[in-house]
């Protein structure tokens, strides 16, 4: 299950995280050709967090609404979604409980971006999620998965993140993300610093730390199969041209499957 409490307090801060311009410009070729490939006019983003990924799609023309298990981050999605003024719906759900979400309703499409799969920490988990998503998808639907490359990053054990910085309600603020890694456990604590600047005080630091599950390709291509999906092809990042993925060498894994006409 996802951590919750660690998502809720990141939600003030998380788009100063995430430059939504330059990702979208990367990404947005990527996925709209993807999901053109598919036929898919109706996307539903899970895990969608502050909402930016819905709001493009709704842009660009798709049926679409977002759904995050944090309670904060919808909230964050819902107002961002009014000031645009774009009808795009946000639901809190976790994974696994889409299909209690959406009832009937499928999607031709189902997202699940921003590194959220590696956050369940067990097959049951994992693999329940996996379900959900695929219960609400039309047979044949297409889902798109974007995690950081695990294969590598266990190898390698990279320690820290670039920061990022902005402003929030006035004052100067800093995200820093780093990471320990439980290698006889097979779990990587994941840290989130959150620094406020205030005039007189001076800088104030809240550290949020959850728990990771090392997701490696294989394990994920197992757990598709198994949740009722075919077809898995993987990528190294959201860009065109899509450049394969490589285990030694990418720094995303992608996955594109496609939900099979039975579950």
């Amino acid at each position: 299950m996802t951590d919750l409490a660690f998502y809720d307090a990141l939600a003030p801060l998380f788009d100063v995280m995430t430059d939504w311009e330059a990702r979208l410009a990367a990404e947005g070729p990527f996925l709209r050709a993807i999901l053109a490939e598919a036929g898919a006019h109706s996307v539903l983003d899970t895990a969608c967090g502050s909402g930016g990924h819905a709001l493009a799609l709704a842009q660009w023309g798709y049926a679409t609404a977002g759904v995050d298990a944090s309670l904060p981050m919808v909230e964050l999605a819902r107002s961002k979604a009014a000031r645009a003024g774009l009808a795009v719906p946000f639901v809190v759900a976790d994974l696994a409980s889409l299909p209690e979400a959406f009832g009937e309703q499928k999607w031709d499409a189902v997202l699940c971006l921003g590194n959220s799969l590696p956050h369940l920490l067990t097959d049951d988990d994992l693999i329940g999620a996996l379900r959900g998503m695929a219960t609400v998808m039309s047979p044949g639907g297409l889902l798109l998965v974007q995690n950081l490359n695990y294969d590598l990053r266990w190898r390698t054990q990279p320690r820290f993140f670039s920061p990022q910085g902005g402003s929030l309600e006035g004052q100067e603020v800093l995200v820093w993300r780093f990471a320990d890694y439980d290698v006889p456990a097979e779990r990587i604590a994941f840290h989130v610093a959150l620094f406020r600047k205030a005039q007189e005080a001076g800088w104030a630091v809240e550290v949020h730390t959850t728990g990771q599950r090392p997701l490696l390709w294989a394990v994920i291509e197992r757990s598709l199969a198994i949740a009722g999906f075919e077809a898995a092809r993987a990528y190294g990042q959201m860009t065109l041209p899509a450049p394969p993925f490589e285990p030694a060498t990418s720094g995303d894994l992608v996955i594109v499957a496609r939900r099979a006409p039975r579950l």
